[in-house]
């Protein structure tokens, strides 16, 4: 019970000297108590679980989630459906950046700067 307060032994010494500093005397009726509301608790939380059948919709939700993951995950080829998707990825973002079909393109038209009329090598400048 204490092992979800992630409390150890030094943690559990203090609070138990504490306990006997503030309730001296008292201390077993007041144990008795505290495990009394916590008997109380515990069954009251559970009949609400039966009531609510929580339960069962949790373990209904579990099957379903295991019924459609796969049993063999090693039957998939993760590496070639990461190719497959990458290049899907690449011919989309081509297709967004250019969407101009390689065939439909014309050609480039010379222009002074890029081709010179002579066919030769273009001057060189500031020489």
């Amino acid at each position: 019970m204490i092992a979800f307060l992630n409390l150890g032994p030094g943690e559990v010494l203090l609070v138990a000297v504490v306990a006997v500093l503030v309730f001296g005397r008292r201390l077993p009726e007041v144990a008795g108590q505290a495990a009394g509301v916590v008997q109380r608790m515990r069954r009251s939380l559970a009949e609400l679980r039966r009531e609510t059948g929580i339960d069962q919709e949790i373990l209904a939700a579990r099957r379903s989630i295991e019924q459609s993951l796969p049993r063999d995950l090693e039957s998939f080829d993760v590496p070639s459906i990461a190719r497959r998707e990458a290049a899907e990825i690449r011919k989309q973002a081509r297709a967004a950046v250019d969407p101009v079909e390689p065939a439909e393109r014309e050609p480039p038209r010379p222009t002074p700067e890029r081709d010179p009329p002579d066919g030769g090598e273009r001057p060189v400048q500031g020489g």
